[in-house]
């Protein structure tokens, strides 16, 4: 795409990258290395394209972009100011998490033509890390790319704040119920989300493994009780 639109990268950005292994280190410090180094390149590579996905998508409406920022919770495509149609800033929200529904099928097509089909999985390493993989090298790297932007896609498809899925279903429900009050239903499903999500969190919790998942419960309390007494939601999809 045409233009020069600046990308600020985090310090943060490596965290996500880091923590899938950090008890690798202390064993097999070599092969730690590998699996950061190529988990962290999928992590950008996904994140990156999903953010320029929003952007290309904003453009062909005519939006320009301010810049996009990666950090500790993914990244987030900040627009001109600019008009588009309820439908139009939907499409806008959509377009990140369909790029990473795209790259897990051509991950998951790569593995299973290059690849052997996976090992059944051992109940009691559900929630090792990483989870159970194939043998080679190949293998693993295309696995986790399609687990990984799966993982993307889905989470972003949640009905909350600042998750691509709350822009979607706030600009869809706009014309019908009002803006207001679809930010308030944004807001009660991302509470419900939110509270619901420390059954993913708490059983690797248990197992020594720190995992975070959106959406977080603060933003979405705020939109629930505050819709109609502050200004509107930025169009900003995450």
């Amino acid at each position: 795409m045409k233009g020069d639109i600046p990308v600020h990268v985090s310090w943060t950005f490596a965290i996500p990258a880091v923590l899938p292994f950090l008890h690798e280190w202390s064993r097999r410090p070599q092969v730690a290395l590998i699996h950061t180094a190529i988990f962290a390149a999928l992590l950008f590579l996904s994140v990156f394209l999903h953010e320029l996905a929003h952007v290309w998508a904003a453009r062909r409406r005519g939006i320009g972009t301010q810049r996009m920022d990666l950090y500790l919770f993914g990244g987030i495509a900040w627009f001109k100011p600019g008009a588009a149609s309820p439908y139009g800033w939907a499409w806008i929200a959509f377009a990140g998490p369909l790029v990473n529904i795209v790259l897990a099928a051509g991950f998951a097509a790569a593995y299973y033509l290059f690849a052997r089909p996976l090992l059944p999985v051992d109940p009691e390493g559900l929630f090792s890390s990483p989870p159970p993989r194939p043998d080679t090298l190949l293998e693993w790297t295309l696995w986790l790319g399609a687990l990984l932007n799966a993982a993307l896609a889905l989470l972003n498809l949640l009905p909350a704040i600042p998750l691509d899925g709350g822009a979607i279903a706030r600009h869809l429900l706009a014309p019908r119920f009002g803006a207001d009050a679809a930010v308030r239903i944004v807001g009660f499903c991302g509470v419900v989300l939110s509270i619901l999500r420390f059954a993913v969190i708490v059983p690797p919790a248990m197992a020594g493994i720190l995992l975070w998942f959106p959406p977080s419960f603060r933003p979405n309390w705020r939109a629930f009780r505050a819709a109609g007494n502050k200004k509107p939601v930025p169009q900003h999809p995450a």
